[in-house]
């Protein structure tokens, strides 16, 4: 799923509206994604990545702060970290694509890769 592109640029390709809400964290303050990698990261730290979202082949630039890191793959919970959406219009427009794209399953109990 996640693959570095020419450039050490991450790029991540949610194919599926389950991988999607595997991934994302509607509980953290704007939201934020979680990105499966075996890259050393930094909580705090500043990153950027590239993602398409279900039903597209639009990269969408994200750059977000690292809030959670998982560091290795236990069960079905990948390796990886999860990056904080910004507040600006980038942001907030991947925020309110995915927000879309999971309507109605938000509020739902089924595992994801974080908790």
């Amino acid at each position: 799923m996640a693959m570095p592109s020419r450039g050490g640029i991450t790029t991540i390709n949610y194919d599926t509206v389950e991988k999607l809400y595997a991934s994302y964290m509607p509980y953290m303050q704007n939201g934020a994604i979680f990105v499966p990698s075996t890259q050393e990261q930094t909580l705090g730290a500043q990153t950027f990545i590239t993602i398409t979202l279900p039903g597209s082949s639009e990269r969408m630039p994200l750059n977000g702060k690292v809030v959670w890191v998982h560091h290795r793959s236990q069960g079905n919970r990948p390796a990886g970290y999860a990056l904080q959406l910004s507040k600006d219009e980038a942001g907030l427009r991947i925020k309110n694509e995915i927000e879309r794209l999971l309507a109605g399953q938000l509020s739902g109990d089924k595992p994801t890769f974080t908790l």
